[in-house]
């Protein structure tokens, strides 16, 4: 799968057009992702209730990459760029244990959580989901 065929998926921080609209941009290798929401309910005919305390351990770790920073300088002064997969509006699975984060205004006029993470804290590109 190339990795633009994953950018199809929209937020509440796209345009009424479909444009990435994000105010921020991260430096070094920080990267934020909007999680996809948890889900309500469980089981295959969807019958069990997830309370709302609870909701985030059901989260599987997948979200929307909103803006991604350029890269890092090791000690020794080596550049190491983001890698080119890894680009706005990219699907990919990472750590939900990451305890930083923002609440932002989306293009819907309500306020969302976005998670502030590594690139070491994204494990993988989703295909299609």
């Amino acid at each position: 799968m190339m990795p633009s065929e994953n950018l199809n998926h929209t937020t509440p921080f796209h345009s009424e057009k479909g444009k990435l609209v994000f105010p921020f941009r991260p430096l070094r290798d920080l990267v934020f992702i909007y999680p996809d929401p948890p889900p309500d309910k469980l089981g295959e005919q969807q019958l069990i209730h997830i309370p709302v305390q609870f909701k985030k351990k059901y989260h599987d770790g997948v979200g929307t990459i909103l803006a991604i920073g350029s890269g890092y300088t090791n000690d020794k002064g080596r550049f190491y760029p983001t890698p080119s997969e890894l680009k706005p509006g990219t699907r990919v699975v990472f750590d939900i244990r990451v305890p930083w984060g923002i609440h932002d205004m989306g293009q819907d006029g309500k306020k969302h959580y976005v998670t502030i993470c590594g690139i070491a804290d994204i494990f993988g590109i989703t295909k299609g989901r």
